[in-house]
């Protein structure tokens, strides 16, 4: 290797005080929160945010027999007729239906739920990544708190993504896709209105939340893991103080080898010098 490169590469490496687990086990605990937080804002296929009763699944299936659906923000799925048990369940190896007019069922507060979900899903990795970097990196005091407050507004972008619950798609009382685009509405004697209830998704997204809520206020509330001083030793005399400092008692034993030599020599030398 070029020593050219291998000396500008220790230069950056003692810059960045480079090396294993400078602020020692301490910042293991946020990490593994941090990462199962954000492994779990990902737990999802895309159709399983919120379970669906009510009008709207006509609207969705064309069938008034489907009791529920399960809904995400970009499909759907359908459940199954098992004779057997008569009851409707749903089989998750099918594949999910994607919307035919996502542009007219998604409104404000839709868009807004994947908008806040992406956000909250990109801040989160964000922070894990700057977690995991400390692992082989010295994070500053400042670097440290803004962590803890990424990891709280991760938090509460993934809270403010449950406006979903609230789109008209979880509230209407028309059966038909044609007056759900005309926004007419039928009364509440004649049928319910449609409700939308926590599913895998969103029960995930609640565990993310905790998780995230958790490791930022470890971070901001509790201690800022000390980084253990990295020692340069830049000849052999400060490489040999360094060692007797961390390990005494091999300090000791080479004070004590030059004297026992000494007297060594003056046992052969003799009172009146030499033997020879």
């Amino acid at each position: 290797m070029d020593p050219n490169k291998a000396n500008r590469c220790s230069v950056w490496a003692a810059y960045f005080n480079l090396r294993m687990m400078p602020h020692g086990g301490a910042i293991l605990f946020p990490i593994t929160l941090v990462t199962l937080g954000w492994i779990a804002s990902l737990t999802h296929d895309g159709c399983d945010y919120a379970r669906l009763t009510g009008p709207a699944v006509q609207i969705l299936t064309g069938s008034s027999s489907i009791p529920f659906i399960d809904i995400g923000m970009s499909a759907f799925r359908v459940p199954q007729f098992y004779p057997v048990s008569n009851s409707w369940r749903v089989a998750y190896s099918s594949e999910c239906r994607e919307y035919s007019h996502l542009d007219i069922i998604a409104d404000k507060a839709w868009v807004a739920s994947e908008w806040l979900t992406f956000s909250s899903i990109v801040i989160g990795g964000t922070v894990m990544m700057f977690l995991w970097s400390g692992t082989c990196l010295t994070l500053r005091k400042n670097y440290w708190k803004s962590i803890g407050v990424g990891a709280l507004l991760a938090c509460l972008l993934q809270i403010c993504s449950f406006v979903f619950f609230s789109t008209r798609l979880c509230h209407t009382t028309t059966k038909t896709f044609l007056d759900f685009q005309a926004g007419r509405e039928i009364e509440l004697a004649e049928t319910g209105a449609s409700s939308c209830s926590l599913f895998f998704a969103s029960k995930c997204s609640i565990a993310s939340i905790c998780l995230w809520l958790a490791a930022g206020l470890l971070i901001l509330i509790g201690e800022y893991p000390t980084p253990v001083p990295k020692l340069i030793a830049h000849d052999e005399d400060e490489r040999v103080a360094m060692v007797r400092q961390k390990y005494p008692r091999i300090r000791t034993k080479t004070n004590t080898r030059p004297s026992s030599k000494l007297n060594y020599e003056s046992k052969q030398s003799g009172p009146h010098g030499s033997l020879a």
